[in-house]
């Protein structure tokens, strides 16, 4: 019995008691390593479906692009829609507007090293300062051990922005590695009906769930591989939309001008 009490106690000794310090180097780690896709060629798939009220598909649309960074501009190539590559025509307007894009961004100094962009890096990073985090778990995942959290709205926080405020009515898991600290998974559920712009503008309803699985593609570094929203919103609390966006990552290809980083 001895043993066993101080075998537990070993292990609580081991887990932080605040998560919260786990979750900012998970997360700075992340915005690190997205900034690191410029060293790589790789692909991405966007699926989107309409659904009607009654669950019925409605449409799907699927494109394939090719991401790239630019004079330090992200900028998203579509090489097909739905199976067919871009006419002449719809390949010119592209280059057109690819062309204004890079332009907007050199004139604004607003040129994110991560392809995720300056709000997304913004939000993600009030993820640890939202929520509160307990240890429900661990889980290996290819020969890493994991730890399982679980994140519910932390009472008394203020949302910085009306972005923000989403925060408020989320709760979920998120998979952690133990050794090198990344986030390697998010599971989250809208639990509450979320108004944005006092009701007027639209919101997000409850059920809305949103997922993203990471890859250990290169030593020490973990890129998105996948992510999966479902959700219903109302627009001027008329009309409904029931939709569903998937977005995966695939083909990485470190570029042969470019060493690893470490």
């Amino acid at each position: 019995m001895r043993v066993l009490i101080f075998f537990v106690a070993g292990c609580l000794w081991a887990q932080p008691l605040d998560w919260r310090p786990v979750m900012r180097a998970a997360l700075d780690r992340m915005v690190d390593s997205d900034a690191r896709l410029a060293d790589y060629s790789f692909d991405r798939r966007l699926t989107r479906k309409e659904f009607e009220s009654d669950g019925r598909l409605r449409e799907q649309t699927v494109t394939l692009m090719r991401p790239e960074r630019v004079e330090g501009v992200w900028i998203f190539r579509v090489t097909s829609r739905d199976g067919q590559p871009l006419t002449p025509a719809e390949s010119l307007r592209q280059e057109e507007a690819i062309r204004r894009r890079i332009a907007e961004g050199k004139a604004s100094g607003s040129r994110p090293s991560s392809i995720m962009g300056r709000d997304t890096e913004a939000l993600i990073r009030e993820f640890p300062e939202a929520l509160d985090y307990r240890l429900v778990g661990e889980e290996s995942r290819e020969g890493r051990k994991l730890w399982v959290l679980a994140c519910e709205p932390r009472p008394g926080y203020k949302p910085p922005s009306m972005r923000a405020r989403f925060f408020e009515k989320v709760r979920g898991k998120v998979w952690v590695d133990q050794t090198e600290k990344d986030l390697v998974r998010v599971e989250a559920e809208v639990f509450d009906t979320i108004s944005l712009g006092f009701g007027l503008l639209g919101r997000v309803e409850k059920g809305t769930r949103f997922s993203l699985n990471r890859a250990r593609v290169s030593e020490g570094h973990y890129f998105t591989e996948s992510s999966l929203v479902r959700f219903s919103a109302k627009v001027l609390l008329f009309k409904t939309l029931m939709s569903e966006i998937s977005t995966q990552y695939f083909n990485f290809k470190l570029k042969t001008t470019v060493e690893p980083k470490r």
